[in-house]
């Protein structure tokens, strides 16, 4: 991950996107900071997963508040940044997706509980779904 992450720096580099390049750098920082934490040379690609997507949610607060300010300066630049994380992220399952899944899992035996369906679901698509969705999904299935 950090590699593809260092050469699409060089590409935003090349291309004098400076917003693109503050993100991707940032990126790195974050991946870099948390494999101090764990003490590790590299995260797995599900670990730095994890990261981008924290990173991720950070940069969609700041577009809800500037937004919420109606900032359409920051509002702009926001955007760009959320789709520049977004970019390195595993495609997400839409909620149609999920909610057939979690169907499938069900009628299988896999999960009886939210919980159930929660950990089936994070064992075969980790990275790969909005965890608030899915969660809504499992209840409307459940419920």
């Amino acid at each position: 991950m950090k590699d593809q992450l260092k050469s699409a720096m060089k590409e935003a580099m090349k291309a004098k996107d400076k917003i693109a390049l503050e993100t991707i750098r940032s990126l790195i920082s974050a991946i870099q900071y948390e494999e101090m934490n764990k003490k590790v040379d590299s995260l797995t690609n599900d670990q730095a997963i994890a990261v981008l997507k924290s990173e991720l949610k950070k940069q969609k607060e700041s577009l809800e508040f500037a937004e919420k300010d109606s900032r359409e300066d920051l509002i702009a630049e926001a955007k760009t940044r959320v789709s520049c994380v977004e970019s390195f992220l595993p495609a997400q399952l839409s909620e149609e997706e999920l909610e057939k899944i979690l169907l499938d899992a069900k009628e299988q035996g896999q999960g009886d509980n939210i919980g159930a369906l929660m950990k089936f679901l994070q064992g075969s698509y980790a990275g790969q779904y909005d965890g608030k969705a899915a969660s809504a999904v499992a209840r409307k299935i459940l419920g």
